[in-house]
């Protein structure tokens, strides 16, 4: 693996690592520590949590279905989930190539065959007009410039619109 694929991949795991998992639980422990100090004992309502455990188990159960209701309406009912998802298909070479793996190595080779067959069938059988046969010519280097490893589509994403002018 190149070192910069490393690099990008060990800040992408940092990031997710951190923003999930590390700073999420820093950010609770604050704002509860915070609002503790600030709302329960220097405003003498410590009547109501005489404890700080007490206060975190209440915001525990309170936050929590909160966050959750809050997670279900941005993905359900706004569209700032689907702008989102927009771009990453956007953004996601493999939406643009074919994908290593299955696809390279079974999928895609079985589509050539399948369209292949079908040509040579409908060519024998002088059912294939001069325009279908033109479409099946452009599936079929469609095709075969995906399993060279070249992109197809024109993607938005301006690194990947510079790699398909280099794979031509």
């Amino acid at each position: 693996m190149r070192m910069m694929d490393l690099v990008f991949r060990a800040w992408y795991y940092f990031r997710i690592g951190y923003s999930t998992y590390l700073a999420f639980m820093v950010a609770f422990m604050s704002y509860i520590t915070v609002i503790y100090k600030l709302a329960i004992q220097d405003l003498a309502l410590s009547w109501v949590f005489p404890r700080f455990y007490t206060f975190i188990i209440f915001s525990l159960f309170t936050i929590v279905p909160l966050a959750v209701l809050i997670g279900w309406f941005h993905m359900k009912r706004t569209l700032a989930y689907s702008a989102s998802v927009a771009i990453n298909v956007e953004s996601n070479p493999y939406n643009y190539m074919i994908l290593p793996g299955k696809e390279t190595e079974i999928i895609w080779p079985m589509h050539t065959l399948y369209l292949t067959a079908l040509q040579k069938i409908l060519e024998k059988e002088n059912m294939l007009s001069p325009e279908e046969k033109k479409a099946f010519e452009e599936i079929l280097t469609k095709i075969k410039r995906l399993r060279e490893g070249q992109i197809v589509g024109v993607p938005r994403h301006k690194i990947l619109a510079k790699l398909q002018k280099t794979s031509r």
